[in-house]
């Protein structure tokens, strides 16, 4: 070895870097100590000059996984798609991967749910492209708002009679108990419209004239103060006829006085409610706390204001008309979803009409640090309730107990559950640590109390493995509902992450074929500029699988769309727009900094001698230069210069030198930008690489685009791009969609070709079911 390095003028470290291992094991090597026998590998292979696989290590592998080989061809189609439901759906990414799945003969999507508008309507909107008509399947829902199974399996029952019209089915959940559920709407409609009615009488008062002629009324647009009248499902002030927002249930005009009547539990419903007004009252209060400069002080002022008006004679008598109707709703919900026969019937219906195949779904995962095991063992009460208590905090904290809730209710065939890749983290609670991963088996596992029992896997999936141009990874977890074959039911489990690798896709691939975007700012609008339809330039008929799937026409057309909408971008600022043309492909604004450069530090040195000399001095060497034709920078000068000769200083110069095109500073030289380091935003500003997967789409694109600056031009990218990104086909149409909410609702998404990668898996796994079920009919049959 010796003698080789020396016939090659290499240095140990170099040709430790050559062979793959670490330049103090070669030396070790090289002074007489024992070589393993994969060091001896990687040495003879380096000898002979093979450099093609450094890793002499078999690793293990999943089915098909790394595999390129062609997908297994579906060889079964239903008599009838399988249905899927998808909650906490956003626009659709997850469930459209099934949608999509051998031109929609394996799943239907027949029930969405999320608690934002925007998604909602871009998901119904493309539900038509589908095939999908008539009833809208997605549905703006809080699922917080569900006490137990009972009342999901009623909504869920009540949702596909509707979208399907199913009048048998309706008449069905209208006859079950004696009728109970008709009862039950005709009673909320009776409270919804009491509290309609004292609240436009409280509207007439003059305390409520009075308090509300004060109010500043740019509060009522704060996101805190909006929050707060969405939570309670409560109608803005205004001296108009009330409406209400949505609500869970819309009860029936058909009602009878006295049905909404809160009878032996009056004051439980009115202390549930009653804390429910405190609470968010109190999380209003905590914002005005609020301190900053600018909009901040602004915003902290006008949450002061109008909670100080929630304490006016006006809002008193709001808050408790409000509590009574709550209460009233709660009573009535509380009387049918509690009662055992009426849930015995509802899974009766279920079992025998509309049995859901799949559940996705992907929660937050905020609450795990918070809930801990006992909350999760109170879940072997099926049809527990769910909202926020002192244990477990917020309610948003208790989504993924609402998911495995949902999960409880209809028993699917299989459960995909998808999280951000840090799901995985070690997490504390009652002074123990756990996996979060644990605790959503558990919550699996007590939920099925015996009666279910499902069989997981779950793993980490890359989607850039999988074809996509984008280094997304994400934590999944399958789940497949177990039958007399344990074993086998647990290679299912696994099966359905076990996904065919396909070959890299870089970012050009997205963005090919694209013109210029509309620019949204000036006079373009965003709503104009998302509905302009662009053209499409076909490529040259590239094989790559990613290209194929972007293009594909949607169900029922035969050819790739011509124009897509949604290709709208924000206009940069001019000075931005500079200084974007300064970077280089994948480069950070950040990766400018030398914070390690010799010749900053000996600048700096230089400025500080100067400095640390006596003033006459350094008068006294002014004046020599002057005389010489020459200009000194004066002690001031010189003091100004030494503060800004640090690791930013070429970032500096690079941002300087875009503002001197323009003349004018540079924004982001500002006091505060180039302070930060690596670890605080360093990448906020960054220049995306053609030649290669694009980083993670987020939801912070709602908010600015900084970190996805075009790897060409000197601009961000648009909504298409990112849609395209993550693999939105060319027909999904975003065009009625805000820009804002468009970028959100895109990077908050499941990649939809990675979903139909796993939608296949699991088609194959219940097909396999369906086929078994079969044979053992068939056989006890001839028996």
């Amino acid at each position: 070895m010796s003698i080789a390095l020396s016939m090659r003028g290499l240095t140990v470290a170099a040709a430790a870097k050559q062979i793959n291992v670490g330049s103090q094991t070669l030396q070790n090597h090289l002074a007489g100590e024992h070589v393993r026998s994969d060091s001896v590998r990687k040495y003879e292979n380096w000898l002979a000059g093979r450099t093609e696989d450094r890793n002499v290590f078999a690793l293990p592998t999943r089915p098909n996984e790394d595999s390129f080989e062609d997908e297994t061809p579906l060889t079964m189609v239903p008599d009838h798609p399988r249905l899927v439901v998808d909650i906490f759906s956003g626009c659709g990414g997850l469930s459209l991967g099934f949608d999509l799945l051998d031109s929609g003969r394996q799943f239907r999507t027949i029930l969405a749910i999320d608690n934002q508008a925007a998604p909602i309507a871009v998901l119904n909107r493309n539900a038509s492209r589908l095939g999908h008509v008539g009833q809208p399947v997605g549905r703006r829902v809080d699922l917080t708002e569900f006490m137990n199974e009972a009342e999901f399996l009623a909504f869920y029952l009540q949702h596909v009679a509707t979208v399907l019209s199913d009048k048998t089915l309706l008449k069905s959940l209208q006859l079950a108990d004696g009728g109970a559920f008709p009862t039950f709407l005709a009673g909320v409609s009776a409270a919804d419209r009491r509290f309609l009615e004292e609240l436009g009488e409280i509207r007439t008062r003059v305390s409520w004239r009075s308090a509300y002629e004060s109010l500043d009324r740019h509060a009522l647009n704060q996101t805190s103060v909006a929050s707060f009248h969405e939570k309670l499902r409560l109608p803005r002030p205004s001296l108009k006829a009330p409406t209400l927002p949505t609500n869970l249930w819309a009860g029936s005009e058909d009602s009878a006085a006295g049905v909404y009547d809160l009878e032996d539990r009056s004051a439980e419903f009115i202390r549930q409610a009653s804390s429910e007004w405190d609470r968010e009252v109190q999380a209003l209060s905590d914002k005005r706390e609020a301190s900053g400069r600018g909009q901040l002080t602004a915003s902290a002022r006008r949450v002061s204001g109008f909670v100080a008006f929630l304490s006016s004679d006006g809002m008193s008598a709001v808050q408790k008309a409000w509590t009574r109707w709550r209460a009233r709703r709660l009573a009535l919900r509380s009387g049918l979803f509690e009662d055992e026969q009426f849930f015995k019937a509802l899974q009766k219906l279920y079992t025998e009409q509309y049995r859901v195949s799949v559940l996705v779904g992907g929660p937050p995962c905020q609450g795990f640090s918070r809930i801990g095991r006992g909350k999760i063992r109170s879940l072997r009460d099926a049809r527990v309730q769910v909202h926020s208590d002192a244990e477990a905090g917020d309610a948003r904290n208790l989504l993924f107990l609402q998911y495995v809730m949902v999960l409880g209710a209809l028993r699917p065939d299989v459960f995909l559950f998808e999280n951000v890749q840090h799901f995985q983290s070690t997490v504390k609670a009652d002074g123990v640590e756990f996996e979060a991963t644990q605790v959503l088996a558990e919550a699996i596992a007590s939920m099925s109390n015996g009666q279910t029992n499902y069989k997981v896997s779950s793993r980490v999936l890359d989607a850039s493995r999988y074809g996509i141009p984008q280094t997304r990874q994400r934590y999944f977890m399958a789940g497949v509902l177990a039958a007399s074959d344990v074993e086998a039911i647990v290679r299912d489990a696994e099966s359905c992450l076990s996904l065919r690798r396909l070959p890299e896709a870089a970012l050009s691939l997205a963005l090919a074929g694209l013109s210029d975007p509309a620019m949204v700012g000036g006079d373009t609008t965003g709503g104009a500029a998302m509905a302009n339809l662009a053209p499409v330039v076909e490529g040259t008929g590239d094989a790559h699988p990613f290209v194929r799937w972007i293009r594909q026409p949607h169900i029922g057309s035969e050819e790739p769309p011509r124009f897509v909408d949604g290709h709208a971008a924000r206009a940069a600022r001019s000075d931005d727009a500079a200084f974007f043309a300064l970077m280089g492909p994948g480069k950070r604004w950040m990766d400018y900094r030398a914070d390690e450069a010799e010749t900053t530090r000996e600048i700096r040195a230089v400025l500080e001698a100067l400095l640390a000399l006596p003033p006459a001095v350094l008068d006294a060497a002014a004046s020599e230069l002057r005389k010489a034709g020459k200009q000194m920078p004066n002690r001031d000068t010189l003091i100004d210069i030494s503060s800004r000769v640090d690791g930013s200083l070429p970032l500096r110069l690079l941002l300087e030198q875009a503002g001197k095109r323009l003349g004018a500073p540079h924004h982001l030289l500002a006091d505060g930008y180039l302070s930060k380091r690596d670890g605080h935003h360093g990448d906020w500003v960054a220049r995306m690489d053609s030649s290669r997967p694009a980083k993670t789409m987020v939801s912070h694109m709602g908010k600015d685009t900084y970190a996805y600056v075009h790897p060409a031009a000197p601009r961000t990218i648009s909504v298409r791009e990112s849609a395209r990104i993550q693999s939105f086909p060319d027909w999904f149409t975003l065009a009625d969609a805000p820009l804002t909410d468009a970028f959100k609702m895109i990077g908050n998404a499941v990649p939809p070709m990675l979903s139909h990668a796993i939608a296949r898996q699991v088609a194959h796994v219940l097909n396999a079911s369906a086929a078994a079920e079969s044979g053992r009919t068939k056989r006890h049959g001839a028996n």
